[in-house]
């Protein structure tokens, strides 16, 4: 097999994604039979002291080709501020946005067989952030990913970026816009009408890779697009608090985070392989996959609501209209 070639630089200001290709790999077979791996994963897991399972799933028979089609993010370099933090002190001990006064947390999707991995995560962020700003937990909101993977420029099936300038310029309209269809399609498909309908972020900014910044972020903002690197192992997670216990790097994945709990040291977290796969499409991971090769918060954003002017410096007074002659007085 080829060597995995990755371009990953992270700033205070500056994230780069993972860059995965399926290209890039040779097909590696697989195991002669899946119950037999799954017997060596669960004893990786076991001498390894790790606190979840592995089972069948609905990706475990799938080809290594297949599995690569459901990894792969940008090379795309991403300038954008860090977002203010809260004092992670004033943070809660555990949180769940699908459980925090009301569900403010979409189901999870199925990306199938297209690298759209990034879409689905920035489009759940964007529907938790509707549903949080609009205080509207539970609404049956269905954004189009579709629209991004074909309008946006962010990115296609091969993979995208982290980048939510097109949810802050354009955004995306509800789902019957554009169906998904895992295919990069065309945005002259979109019923038209769709700008109208969008839904947009008022701004949006990038989140360190630390345990105290996601924490306050998560708490401060709503659930938070981010990234990771995913292993063999994982495509088998069922339950529990998943750590990298055996198997080859597959590649760069985004993904939602929705909640944490600091008594037993896990993130919770929104995939977008569909139900079929771990617990009903979500999973936990340990607090310890940050300094891991899994590398969890390689890149994460924030969206948050337009930061409010200060009314002492807004002129309004008839003198200060006179003064500036731009500017100019509504009939």
């Amino acid at each position: 097999m080829k060597n995995l070639k990755t371009n990953l630089a992270v700033g205070s200001t500056t994230f780069l994604l993972l860059a995965l290709s399926a290209a890039s790999f040779a097909q590696s077979p697989q195991p002669a039979g899946l119950e037999p791996m799954l017997v060596d994963i669960n004893s990786a897991i076991q001498s390894k002291g790790a606190k979840w399972v592995a089972g069948e799933t609905s990706l475990s028979r799938l080809s290594w080709d297949e599995w690569m089609k459901r990894v792969g993010t940008g090379r795309l370099q991403i300038n954008v501020a860090p977002v203010p933090e809260m004092d992670v002190a004033a943070a809660p001990p555990s949180l769940d946005w699908r459980d925090h006064d009301g569900d403010y947390v979409t189901p999870a999707r199925d990306q199938k067989k297209c690298g759209s991995c990034w879409a689905f995560a920035m489009t759940g962020g964007l529907e938790s952030y509707i549903l949080v700003n609009e205080h509207k937990p539970g609404k049956n909101l269905d954004l189009s990913e579709q629209v991004f993977v074909s309008c946006s420029g962010t990115g296609s099936c091969n993979g995208g970026t982290l980048n939510a300038g097109f949810l802050k310029s354009t955004g995306l309209p509800p789902e019957k816009y554009y169906p998904y269809t895992a295919t990069d399609g065309d945005c002259s498909t979109a019923q038209a009408g769709w700008e109208d309908a969008a839904y947009k972020v008022s701004a949006w900014g990038s989140v360190a890779q630390k345990l105290a910044s996601m924490k306050s972020a998560l708490a401060k903002y709503g659930p938070l697009p981010t990234a990771m690197m995913v292993y063999e192992d994982f495509m088998h997670y069922k339950s529990g608090i998943y750590s990298y216990a055996t198997g080859k790097r597959l590649g760069g994945h985004a993904i939602l985070l929705v909640g944490y709990n600091d008594d037993e040291q896990y993130f919770i977290v929104k995939n977008s392989w569909g139900t079929g796969w771990g617990e009903d499409g979500f999973f936990k991971i340990a607090y310890s996959e940050i300094d891991s090769r899994v590398d969890f918060g390689l890149s994460t954003i924030a969206y948050r609501p337009a930061a409010k002017k200060d009314p002492r410096r807004v002129k309004t007074d008839e003198s200060s209209k006179r003064m500036d002659p731009l500017l100019k007085q509504k009939p």
